[in-house]
């Protein structure tokens, strides 16, 4: 087995269960093709016909609907499939539990997959890759109907307007246009209009999203050890790719800490708001009177917070471990000390409003660690002075004992700030100051390639992140045959 193809894949399973947005990818990829062939054709009457009487029936599309909601309310044939039947208008290439394929999902997918590969369609096995691909649709809608089913899985209306939204401008992006001409595009081409277009990518926006949850359900909790990942390593060792730009780096920090005079004020301030919450003031009123974080002045609403997304553990760990409704005694981060409130859970997730009370350092004391900071880099001469002085002084605990070694990092795996310090620098030189929250950290180029081999001395943490996410991708695989085994099923082209 050759894991490359999944190797970029951000947690996605494969072409079967990830094939985002097939409706829509249909959508935009027919007018992205189309665009650059005939953005200045002649609008066809029939077509501009078609389309209005389209347009009145699907309406604004806005309404919340299931998929299935969606389905029921508008059965109607669309488009003409091509795929060995000439002339058959749309329809249902198979039923999976309530669920449907239409043709036209497997026809665009099938394009999809002819595309991705470069070949001359009249190359290809046709008959075969058709028969491929419906496996895979029907797979997707396995993976849909058991997301569908689990009560702690919900999509909300935001979350879909959000992505349609990104998907649009992406579109319009990518094709250099704006809205009033994709809108002439689809009743060009599709003989539809931007609601219907609209409502179309909500139903499969919905749908991708709902198995998108389920799968991160198993991406959180598949566990592996130091021997599974030795394991998958000995076994895909050659499968796997290099990785592009590289430097080997040493760290060394200074934390820039807040008096006890600022720290003792701002606990002051989290507790009076925190007496008032308790005396029967709102979390809102308290948060507009006491917060100093930017939501604060709307009533502390945070929104979700998808677990393992923050660095900050100490507020993580709090947020999942209280009950929906309890208000939190204050606690301190970096940042400084918070009041949440869990409003909402849902399976990974918790929506939380909150109450910031920062403990900002003085600029002295800025100004002071910048000036040492200077004063160790024109002092380090070496790697061997580097590591010297990481050892007897650094305060990142994380690296302070191997002399500040991080070890090989990607251009594309470190911090943005990090990046932009070290990329123009020569192997042996030191970069300039970078902030980073409350730590304050200059970085050695010790070594630097344009690509390498990935191994288990250098690169452990990313062969076990990729190692986790290839094995819990095979138990969504072995469930999706089981769950299969259990839904009916009923393929009718």
């Amino acid at each position: 087995m050759n894991i490359s193809n999944l190797w970029g894949a951000s947690g996605g399973i494969k072409a079967a269960l990830v094939a985002a947005l097939v409706v829509a990818a249909c959508a935009s990829a027919g007018f992205a093709q189309a665009a650059a062939e005939s953005a200045s054709a002649p609008s066809d009457s029939t077509a501009v016909d078609a389309a209005e009487r389209t347009a009145d029936d699907a309406g604004d599309g806005d309404s919340e609907q299931t998929p299935r909601d969606r389905r029921a309310a508008d059965p109607r044939p669309r488009r003409p499939i091509v795929l060995d039947q000439p002339g058959h208008l749309d329809g249902i290439a198979a039923v999976v539990g309530d669920e449907i394929v239409l043709r036209s999902e497997l026809e665009a997918y099938v394009y999809m997959r002819i595309s991705a590969t470069g070949k001359n369609p009249d190359s290809v096995d046709t008959k075969r890759l058709v028969s491929e691909c419906l496996e895979d649709l029907i797979d997707s809608k396995v993976l849909l109907v058991r997301a569908m089913s689990d009560s702690t899985i919900n999509v909300r209306n935001d979350e879909v307007e959000s992505t349609l939204n990104n998907h649009i401008t992406a579109i319009l992006r990518q094709n250099n246009i704006t809205m009033e001409q994709l809108e002439a595009q689809l009743r060009i081409q599709q003989g539809s209009t931007i609601a219907r277009f609209k409502s179309d990518m909500r139903r499969a926006i919905r749908e991708q999203l709902y198995k998108q949850k389920l799968q991160q359900g198993y991406y959180f909790s598949t566990k592996i050890n130091r021997r599974d990942v030795e394991r998958f390593y000995a076994q895909y060792a050659d499968s796997l790719p290099e990785v592009g730009e590289s430097f080997e780096l040493l760290k060394l920090s200074l934390r820039l800490g807040t008096q006890d005079s600022v720290r003792q004020a701002a606990f002051d301030k989290i507790r009076a708001a925190k007496r008032e919450i308790d005396a029967g003031m709102s979390f809102e009123e308290a948060a507009k009177k006491y917060s100093e974080s930017p939501e604060g002045a709307s009533g502390g609403d945070l929104g979700f917070l998808v677990k393992g997304s923050t660095t900050e553990l100490a507020f993580e760990e709090r947020a999942f471990s209280l009950p929906v409704g309890r208000v939190s005694e204050p606690f301190e981060t970096r940042l400084g000390y918070h009041i949440i409130r869990i409003e909402e859970k849902q399976g990974m997730s918790v929506k939380i409003s909150h109450i910031l009370v920062r403990h900002a350092p003085t600029e002295g004391q800025r100004e002071a660690i910048l000036a040492r900071l200077d004063s160790l880099r024109a002092a380090v001469k070496d790697r061997a002075g580097f590591e010297a002085a990481a050892r007897a002084v650094s305060e990142d605990n994380a690296t302070r004992a191997r002399g500040g070694d991080l070890g090989w990092l990607t251009l594309l795996e470190m911090p943005p700030a990090v990046r932009e310090a070290v990329q123009g620098l020569e192997a042996g030189k030191i970069s300039a100051t970078v902030v980073e929250g409350n730590m304050f950290s200059i970085y050695m180029v010790s070594k630097r390639t344009d690509s390498r081999r990935l191994t288990l001395e250098n690169d452990y943490a990313l062969i076990a992140e990729k190692a986790r996410d290839i094995f819990a991708q095979q138990q969504i695989l072995d469930n999706v045959k089981k769950w299969r085994e259990k839904i009916f099923v009923d393929v009718r082209i």
